[in-house]
């Protein structure tokens, strides 16, 4: 409801300018301003969802009314704090160009194509360089928290480590002393129990001692047991089931699970396979807590050296759920037992929406060092990122630069190439000539800043180029005027 309400506000500061100014000049229907107006809407409401189209939407409108202009810095700003990724924008800002040069060049000429590339720039390029500037700021802060986040995380599993430790060599101890103890007892309550010149009644007490020490070497057992961390489920799967029958048992349980294996269909080496198992077990776990509803398919690709499981599950139907800190010691002890195995683990949200986990598992291979990541690598991946996207995104505005540059300057050659008029043509023309013989020896276009042609002592008058010089500071014009079909002044001027 917000996001509408913020929507329609902004719809209606964009609208002004267009609907007050209007009155004032009535260049088109008022028809076509309700339709510019409800694309302008459609431009805002795509604007979340797709705002590269918003971003052509407005380009657009700005050829019916070019109050539509004002819009312009803010959707490309929209787009650069919106979009993930730089090259749409890029590919989009190029497109502008490749698409409307020819009709601006050929409609209204090199001057009003610089306007307009003007306008890109300063009203499309740069706002979209500041929407860029704060979605990055956004995503470093974002992973600031995030990291903050994971270091709490991780104090908090390091005191789970101490007291599981902690418990396991309490427990080791008390199986190491006291079981050996007890068992040292029922041994020799048997050997005297066996005595030949043992009377009944001390072969029975023998024997209630044996029973004794047996029942407590059991007590013993079940005291270790309660020392054990016991906020693991015990496990209830087949122990060698394989990743089929999991998908199967997943699937029938009413989860919508799919199953393609790529290559050939043979058993994986028992290591792989225990670790394959552990990855689709616990992303299935994952998408059935985090994406409930949402369909699961789970890839089985083996290679020449090594199998890649991959299990991604789409985004939830219901729309995502509310936030929460999730604990992430599933995918901390997946990735340990990938290490283990020799492979590689990744896990992440994909621009859709969807969440992948994908585990790469080599055939023979020696299990991975364990080197714990630090502040400072973390703090490294960060910044290089963050150049990453810097660069990229600087990249943009010089590649359209050198885009709008390089034609303006080709096209600029061209037409001055066809716009000179040789002196010798020049001195052969003769004041009373026929301007139909006169033209025959023009070139196919007049000089790019020509004025008016009714600036002249003549009420039509053409200017041409004494010469092709692209870097000449001082400027040689002829200036030819025809009144009624005849040659009636020639002259020259100059021009800084």
């Amino acid at each position: 409801m917000r996001r509408t309400a913020t929507d329609i506000l902004l719809w209606v500061v964009l609208a002004l300018p267009v609907a007050i100014a209007w009155p004032g000049h009535n260049g088109y229907p008022f028809w076509l301003l309700l339709l510019a107006l409800a694309g302008l809407a459609a431009a805002v409401a795509l604007s979340r969802r797709y705002p590269i189209a918003s971003l052509f939407v407005v380009v657009a409108l700005t050829a019916v009314d070019g109050n539509f202009s004002f819009a312009l810095p803010v959707v490309s700003y929209l787009v650069g704090r919106r979009m993930v990724s730089v090259l749409p924008a890029a590919a989009g800002f190029l497109a502008i160009v490749a698409l409307a040069t020819p009709y601006v060049l050929v409609d209204a000429g090199f001057l009003v194509w610089t306007q307009m590339a003007g306008v890109l720039v300063y009203a499309g390029l740069f706002p979209w360089l500041v929407g860029r500037y704060r979605r990055q700021q956004q995503d470093l802060v974002a992973a600031g928290w995030e990291h903050a986040e994971q270091l709490e995380r991780e104090q908090r599993m390091i005191a789970d480590q101490v007291r599981l430790r902690e418990r396991t060599r309490i427990a080791e101890d008390m199986h190491d002393s006291l079981g050996h103890e007890l068992s040292l007892i029922a041994l020799r309550a048997g050997a005297l129990e066996l005595a030949p010149d043992l009377d009944e009644r001390h072969r029975d007490a023998a024997a209630e001692l044996r029973a004794s020490a047996g029942a407590a070497t059991e007590r013993l057992r079940e005291i270790i047991g309660v020392l054990r961390d016991q906020t693991d489920a015990a496990p209830v799967q087949p122990v060698d089931e394989d990743v089929a029958e999991l998908v199967r048992r997943a699937k029938d349980s009413g989860m919508a699970v799919d199953l393609d294996h790529e290559g050939e269909i043979e058993p994986l080496p028992p290591m792989v396979d225990r670790a394959a198992h552990r990855v689709v077990q616990e992303a299935l776990t994952n998408a059935n807590k985090h994406a409930p509803g949402a369909a699961v398919t789970v890839r089985v690709r083996r290679g020449e050296s090594e199998a890649t499981v991959t299990v991604r599950n789409a985004p939830p139907p219901a729309g995502p759920l509310p936030e929460s800190v999730p604990g992430r010691r599933g995918l901390v002890g997946l990735t340990e037992r990938v290490r283990l195995a020799g492979g590689t683990l990744s896990a992440g949200r994909l621009p859709s929406g969807s969440f992948e986990v994908v585990a790469r598992l080599p055939y023979a291979a020696a299990p991975a060092p364990h080197v714990p990541e630090t502040s400072t690598d973390r703090r490294r991946l960060v910044q290089r990122r963050a150049r990453r996207g810097l660069v990229a995104t600087f990249a943009v505005p010089v590649a359209l630069g050198a885009v709008l540059g390089g034609t303006a300057l080709v096209y600029y050659a061209h037409a001055t190439a066809n716009s000179v008029l040789r002196p010798g043509d020049y001195a052969a023309l003769s004041v009373g000539m026929d301007q139909a013989a006169v033209e025959r020896v023009l070139p196919d276009r007049e000089w790019l800043d020509a004025p008016a042609r009714d600036d002249g002592p003549g009420g039509d008058c053409r200017y041409y180029r004494a010469d092709g010089d692209l870097l000449r500071a001082r400027l040689t014009i002829y200036r030819l005027c025809f009144t009624d079909g005849r040659l009636m002044a020639k002259d020259m001027l100059t021009r800084n």
